[in-house]
């Protein structure tokens, strides 16, 4: 089991903790690529999370529609603005999204920092 470090917005953890969000997406990274079943990430301060099946797609546009975007971004409304949502983030790679695709990591439980 791995655990890898990410960050993510308050309102993002609490999603995945009361399981409304159950997609978390990361660009195709060396890091991430090897991402499985089982494994965490932890999000400083917040807590973490532990992975399902992690799947790879070609584009956020892809993965947004076969992962449904109210999984990945809940509050926004429609695909194009929850693409908006993940691409404004100052940790999104654009350049990894473009060449390598994008993570769809599946959010199976997750745990607040006490």
């Amino acid at each position: 089991m791995a655990t890898f470090e990410a960050v993510t917005h308050p309102l993002a953890f609490m999603h995945m903790e009361g399981g409304v969000k159950t997609v978390y997406v990361v660009p195709l990274t060396p890091e991430f690529s090897i991402a499985s079943s089982g494994d965490r990430i932890e999000f400083e301060g917040l807590g973490s999370v532990t992975l399902g099946m992690p799947r790879r797609y070609r584009s956020l546009s892809e993965l947004l529609e076969a992962e449904g975007w109210v999984n990945v971004v809940p509050e926004a409304k429609d695909a194009e603005q929850a693409a908006a949502h993940i691409r404004s983030s100052s940790d999104w790679d654009a350049r990894c999204e473009e060449t390598n695709g994008v993570l769809a990591l599946r959010v199976r439980w997750a745990k607040r920092k006490v």
